[in-house]
């Protein structure tokens, strides 16, 4: 039998010490976790993003996916080096080695969340991400490891955002700055470059993230949009800010967030809608709207407009 097809029947939290260093732990049934070889995972992955990659990457082809013989020998473009990284954080977290691969392929492995410019964020992010998680005590929570990222945690002024230089908020900047490397080249971005940077720095941390927001509340663009972030958490999605826009906010309590409210989300025909950013346009039901790109209907997107406006018109 091989390691592929084997099943350790050891519990998720010390699920990434069940299998070999060179081997990539999968939630199985039972509460069990099936190992795979690393590079058929590396294969699976890359072929992965590249059935699901937006149009405008696929013109871009060798820069994403890197090409034999490229430039300076280079052979790796953003999306393999990205695919490498993804799998190493897998397999190092424990919190990540009970993700389920639809949910890892979806919101933890892709390079992107919505247009921004293709860059190298993995290694300046999580060189940023890796000394806050590491300095976690043994046995920490997911949810210890979102609030030391984001500057919540026991030593809040060791997160990502200090160790990226300082980002703090700043309007009116997308699409001028929304990528995780320009927001810490500036020091600055608005909601959509810090949502952005969070969910690089979560993924990093093998943390499931995903961009979501509104592109109009009360849906009038005159009204303002607003960008954040959802995280995978037990099953289910919780959403919170990133620190620079907000402050103070828990995963628990959707009305600790300051837009989370009846005001920003009434009832009626022009009431807000909210979606969340994918990279799955196979199973896709919907897409996300840009506000700063608002033509452009090739973002995979989830409808959460729903699940907000029963969360946030009571609060």
């Amino acid at each position: 039998m091989s390691r592929l097809s084997c099943v350790i029947l050891l519990a998720p939290a010390v699920a990434a010490a069940s299998c070999g260093t060179d081997e990539v732990p999968w939630p199985a049934a039972g509460g069990s976790i099936a190992c795979e070889p690393l590079a058929a995972a590396q294969k699976t992955a890359l072929a992965w993003l590249r059935a699901n990659a937006p149009p405008w990457d696929l013109m871009n082809e060798y820069s994403l996916f890197g090409a034999p013989g490229g430039v300076d020998g280079l052979e790796f473009g953003v999306a393999s080096v990205g695919v490498n990284a993804s799998l190493a954080a897998k397999m190092r977290r424990p919190w990540a080695a009970a993700v389920p691969r639809d949910v890892f392929d979806d919101y933890s492995l892709p390079y992107a969340c919505v247009n921004e410019p293709r860059t190298d964020w993995r290694a300046l992010v999580g060189a940023a991400v890796d000394p806050v998680v590491d300095a976690l005590p043994a046995g920490a929570s997911l949810d210890d490891v979102v609030a030391a990222i984001n500057g919540y945690g026991a030593n809040a002024s060791d997160s990502v955002w200090a160790r990226l230089g300082g980002v703090v908020f700043k309007s009116s900047q997308t699409p001028l700055i929304y990528d995780p490397v320009s927001t810490a080249a500036f020091g600055y971005a608005s909601c959509t470059g810090v949502s952005i940077t969070f969910v690089a720095a979560l993924r990093a941390a093998g943390v499931p993230a995903r961009l979501v927001g509104t592109p109009a509340w009360r849906g009038d663009p005159a009204n303002g949009n607003h960008n954040w972030v959802e995280i995978y958490r037990e099953g289910n999605w919780s959403f919170i800010e990133a620190r620079p826009a907000g402050g103070g906010e828990t995963l628990d309590d959707p009305c600790d967030k300051w837009f989370c409210n009846a005001a920003h989300f009434p009832s009626g025909k022009n009431a807000t809608t909210v979606f969340a950013a994918r990279f799955d346009r196979v199973h896709n039901d919907s897409v996300y709207p840009m506000a700063w790109d608002p033509t452009n209907l090739d973002v995979p997107g989830v409808d959460r407009t729903a699940d907000y406006f029963a969360m946030c018109s009571k609060c």
